[in-house]
């Protein structure tokens, strides 16, 4: 664990959430059924951004530094291919879920407030301790890994093909050029990075599209917005899924809300990993 990639993946976390958290909160909105367009208060798109900030920046880290630091410890054993990618893919995953579930609770009941209802982010996490205890900060945190850890899985497998997939074909270029110093070059360029990582986030939140729904819905069930229109999501999960493909069928089921998911997904993907790579590439 060094310092420079710690640095990088901070950089990475602040920039990308900052710059698109009022397309995840659309996508929150959306996904909860509490709205269905994108005109919203101006002041509502930022609600839940300090903690998100807060709870997104040691959670990346932790989860870009467990996966490299697993990645390199497994090759002995794994090599470097599949079985290492899915491995310490899973191992990131489950070494940061304890942050992003707290994130992705407070984030969610912040966005969801009007402004007018809306308090600070301290008075939220306040009112969600005297009335839950410690447990309401983890509400879905299991469907949460059911969701995010086949979704880190397909992310790094499919990042980590497409970057040996431009750096062959960066060698093939050079050589045709007869280039030994560009032949031998392992650097990426930004866009090279950037279609890596929208290709890998494309296809991650395709494949877990339907459990991130059931996983927003589940974890933001108990507030006020959503227990007027779903009283009973609050049962649990298996009901949680009945009221979604009651509501929208289950093939608008499996992709509800993935247009305003890839909004957001892809450029703060691409956006991170552009700033952690040519901060700290991984060698």
């Amino acid at each position: 664990m060094d310092l420079a990639t710690i640095a990088a993946a901070v950089a990475g976390a602040v920039g990308s959430r900052v710059a698109f958290h009022p397309l995840d909160t659309i996508r929150t909105l959306q996904q909860t059924s509490v709205v269905t367009g994108y005109r919203l208060p101006f002041a509502q798109y930022w609600r839940g951004l300090p903690a998100a900030v807060g709870l997104t920046t040691p959670a990346f880290t932790i989860y870009l530094v467990s996966y490299r630091e697993a990645k390199k410890d497994l090759e002995p054993y794994l090599g470097s291919d599949t079985a290492n990618y899915v491995v310490s893919g899973a191992i990131a995953e489950f070494t940061s879920s304890v942050l992003w579930t707290p994130m992705e609770v407070v984030k969610g009941n912040m966005q969801l407030k009007s402004e007018s209802k809306a308090g600070g982010t301290w008075a939220m996490i306040k009112r969600m301790y005297q009335t839950q205890g410690v447990k309401g900060f983890y509400r879905g945190y299991w469907v949460g890994l059911a969701v995010f850890t086949p979704h880190s899985i397909v992310w790094w497998y499919t990042y980590e093909k497409m970057k040996l997939y431009m750096k062959g074909a960066n060698a093939f270029n050079a050589s045709l050029t007869d280039s030994a110093a560009a032949a031998t070059t392992q650097d990426l360029t930004a866009s090279q990075y950037a279609i890596a990582s929208a290709v890998s986030g494309a296809a991650a939140c395709t494949a877990s599209n339907f459990l991130d729904v059931l996983k927003t819905r589940q974890q933001l069930a108990i507030a006020d917005e959503v227990s007027r229109l779903r009283p009973d999501d609050r049962m649990g999960l298996w009901k949680v899924a009945k009221n979604l493909i009651r509501e929208v069928g289950i093939v608008r089921a499996m992709f509800k809300g993935l247009h305003v998911r890839l909004m957001y997904s892809l450029p703060s993907g691409i956006l991170s990993m552009v700033i952690v790579e040519k901060l700290k590439p991984e060698t």
